[in-house]
Formats: structure tokens, C-alpha cells, sequence
């Protein structure tokens, strides 16, 4: 017998926005370190500019840089321009 696959629902952007206002203040907070489901997180709101622009003042707030910030989230670097 084949086993069956689990039903998997994509989270939409309005749930992405609330679960990215929940958590920008935990991110904010002094000595926190990203752990595996904050970056996962981080990667799934690059689909949605709010929850994106949310979790990303968080991730600012906690003394990340930009450009580590984008690099974690899968962004890619933009093109050198001579």
C-alpha cells in the first residue's frame, strides 16, 4: 500500500503578516539569535512585501545588517553596476 501524503496548506499573506507583527518584538529583544524556524519564517514572508518589511525591522532591531539580513532571507544581491 502507497502511504499518503499530509495535506499541506500554503500560508496565505494575511496569516504571514499577524504570525511577522507576533514575532518582531521577540526578535527585538536584546541577545536573541535566529534559531532554525526564525529563518525559515524569514524565508517564507519574502512571498509578501508587508510581512517581509514587518520581520525585517525586527531583524534590524536585534543588530542584524542589511545585506545579512537579505543573504538569510534568500535575496538575491543585486547586479554590479559599472
Amino acid at each position: 500500500m502507497k502511504r499518503q501524503r499530509k495535506f499541506r496548506v500554503l500560508p496565505t499573506p494575511e496569516f504571514l503578516i499577524t504570525v511577522a507583527k507576533r514575532a518582531a518584538p521577540r526578535i527585538g529583544e536584546y541577545g536573541w539569535r535566529p534559531k532554525p524556524h526564525d529563518l525559515a519564517q524569514l524565508r517564507a514572508s519574502t512571498d509578501d512585501a508587508r510581512a517581509y518589511r514587518v520581520l525585517f525591522r525586527g531583524w534590524r532591531k536585534a543588530g542584524f545588517r542589511v545585506h545579512a539580513i537579505k543573504k538569510l532571507a534568500g535575496r538575491p544581491r543585486p547586479a554590479l553596476r559599472v
